[in-house]
């Protein structure tokens, strides 16, 4: 039977109203929470319905059904959490959503105007005084990074290439998923880097399927997701860049990112119950799961403090919530309660 996508979302927002006012005792204190915001894409409640409705048909019409097989990763889950384009949809290209800025302790938020067109978040750096975001110019995607004190908002990357996502790392380094393609679909890519304090991008991987990066904030060390083309696996890799070193496999898994220390780095592992939030060390040691939740989980980000993880709920209506734990996988709660949110940088 298909679901009337207007009552999923109803049944949605009611889950989580009663979600809210069951946070126990051991759940996240928001006072406690770093004021640093949290930058993300954010869907009102009516884009977030209309790409509901979207998403059933294009998967009615891949499958027959709008049900997916239990504990098997969608096709749009899996590059929901690679950061990629999502199928081409009117609908899904009026609900990409907009990029905010959203107080962790109020749940205040704050629509940052001087974004360029198609913006979405890739990282702070790593005294969150700069945020690095990609969006469109001159039909490219491009780097663009704001600085927070001063409000300006300036392109650092160009050409006929595109630079789809990218990181700030420890000295001042850049570094960023290049498309060599004018087509985005299926196009293979590389990392190109800087050097320290910035300067023209070069090279630091071969050509191959890239796709989301975390940078270390201690170091000149970079973590991305590389797609097999064999299996189609996304596997995750550690790269020293100075000096230059090989690409070191450490798990399989997605979307990346340090914790302020640089001694861990949260990700997303495709596991028979979906995607769920796991860290490991740079060097592949101490995998550990982060909570045994029930839902599909992505786009992970860590508090400036290292204290808290800001994810993604991908429910079983289909939609984007976002919600915050302790880094030790205990006290769960909804961090935002105003439409759908997706690739949160804290």
């Amino acid at each position: 039977m298909v679901r009337d996508p207007r009552a999923a979302g109803l049944a949605a927002v009611l889950a989580l109203g009663t979600a809210l006012g069951c946070v126990g005792p051991g759940g996240v204190d928001r006072s406690l929470l770093p004021d640093s915001p949290v930058a993300l894409l954010q869907r009102p409640e009516a884009e977030a319905l209309r790409r509901l409705s979207a998403l059933e048909d294009l998967e009615r019409a891949r499958t027959g059904t709008t049900t997916t097989q239990e504990g098997v990763a969608s096709l749009g889950g899996i590059r929901s959490l690679f950061g990629g384009a999502e199928d081409v949809d009117p609908r899904l290209l009026q609900s990409r959503g907009h990029l905010v800025l959203l107080d962790p302790r109020s749940g205040q938020i704050e629509r940052l105007a001087s974004a360029p067109p198609q913006a979405r978040p890739a990282a702070w750096s790593p005294d969150r005084r700069q945020l690095l975001l990609s969006g469109t110019w001159r039909d490219r995607r491009q780097l663009f990074r704001w600085d927070r004190e001063s409000d300006l908002m300036e392109i650092v990357t160009g050409g006929l290439r595109h630079h789809v996502n990218g990181c700030l790392a420890a000295d001042g380094w850049l570094v960023a998923v290049q498309v060599p393609s004018v087509s985005l679909q299926q196009a293979p890519s590389r990392l190109v880097a800087s050097g320290p304090g910035g300067g023209a991008l070069e090279p630091v991987t071969e050509s191959g399927f890239h796709f989301a990066m975390g940078c270390s904030p201690t170091r000149p060390q970079v973590a991305f997701v590389r797609v097999s083309p064999d299996d189609g696996r996304p596997h995750l890799l550690v790269l020293d860049l100075d000096p230059l070193g090989e690409p070191k496999e450490i798990a399989t898994g997605a979307a990346p990112v340090f914790t302020p220390d640089g001694d861990w780095i949260v990700y997303v592992a495709i596991t028979t119950e979906g995607g769920r939030l796991f860290r490991v060390r740079p060097d592949g040691t101490g995998r550990t799961r982060l909570s045994d939740g029930i839902h599909d989980e992505g786009s992970p980000a860590v508090s400036p403090d290292g204290r808290y993880v800001a994810y993604v709920i991908s429910d079983r209506d289909g939609r984007e919530r976002l919600w915050v734990r302790r880094i030790d996988g205990t006290g769960d709660r909804p961090l935002m309660t105003d439409g759908d949110g997706a690739v949160p940088v804290w």
